[in-house]
This record gives C-alpha cells, sequence and structure tokens, in this order.
C-alpha cells in the first residue's frame, strides 16, 4: 500500500517522464497534461492496492500508455498543437512573414503579439511571459489554446 505522503512523492518524482511520455504519443501539450493527471488520478484511486516495487515505474509507463491510447480513441480529432510551430519554427530568421500577417489578420495586435511570442519561445520564456501577464503558466496554456482555437476556427471558416 502506497500512503498519501509516498504517493506525492511519486507524483514529483515522475511526473514530467510520464508528462514527456505522454507528449511523445500525443503531440499535444494539453492533451499530454490531460492524460499525466489522468495517470496520477488513477495512481491515487489504486494506492491502496499498488506495491512500491521496482516493476511500479513500469506500471506508471503502462498505465500512461493505455491512458493515452483511450484519449485518442475518444478524441480522433485532436486538432495540431500551437506548440508544433515553435519546433517548425527555430528562430525569428526563418519566420515566413506572411504566417505574421495572416496571424495579425485573424487576431488583434495584443493577442497576435502574444500568441507569436509564445510559438518563438521555449518553456523558461513561456514562465517568464506568464509573469509578466501576472497569470500561471497553466493559465497561460488556456490563454494561448483559445487563441488556437479562434487561428484553427478563422481558417476552416474560410
Amino acid at each position: 500500500m502506497i500512503d498519501n505522503e509516498t504517493c506525492e512523492m511519486i507524483i514529483n518524482r515522475f511526473y514530467n517522464d510520464v508528462y514527456n511520455f505522454c507528449l511523445s504519443r500525443l503531440k499535444n501539450t494539453h492533451a499530454a497534461e490531460d492524460c499525466t493527471q489522468e495517470v496520477f488520478f488513477t495512481l491515487f484511486r489504486k494506492r491502496s492496492k499498488l506495491d512500491f516495487s521496482e516493476k511500479f515505474r513500469s506500471w506508471l509507463y503502462t498505465a500512461a500508455d493505455k491512458i493515452c491510447k483511450n484519449y485518442m480513441k475518444k478524441n480522433k480529432n485532436i486538432t495540431v498543437d500551437i506548440d508544433d510551430y515553435a519546433e517548425i519554427i527555430p528562430d525569428n530568421s526563418t519566420i515566413d512573414t506572411s504566417f505574421h500577417q495572416e496571424i495579425y489578420n485573424i487576431l488583434d495586435k495584443d493577442d497576435a503579439d502574444l500568441l507569436l511570442e509564445y510559438i518563438e519561445s521555449d518553456f523558461g520564456q513561456r514562465k517568464k511571459i506568464a509573469e509578466r501577464l501576472g497569470i500561471t503558466i497553466k493559465a497561460l496554456y488556456g490563454r494561448m489554446d483559445r487563441l488556437r482555437q479562434k487561428v484553427i476556427n478563422y481558417i476552416s471558416d474560410n
């Protein structure tokens, strides 16, 4: 049996590993966050039946794999994650100006500036963006998801 304190220690120790595993499977940060949380929710629910042994890490990845597969079955229309653009656009020198213009045509200037800054940043820079805006990193992700959805809706309508 795993007590609450040990459960919290496990979450702190393995959260990033499980999240990265889910992200590699789903290619979508928000889906990966959802599935990672589900893995640890399942861990917490089943903690009284689990044995903390050397096979525990394997249990986490097996649970993550199953949860990701179920997520993909239920959400066959997962949209491309805005973070995917960050990998495609490695630095400012290669950014297509038509991409910028398209974003400015869809969103107001402040939202477009923020979205482009987000796309061109890494996690550390995103944390600073959130701090500058006076919001949490999760709130920033939510805001970016709403902006991404506006862009996707605009593109699909036109």
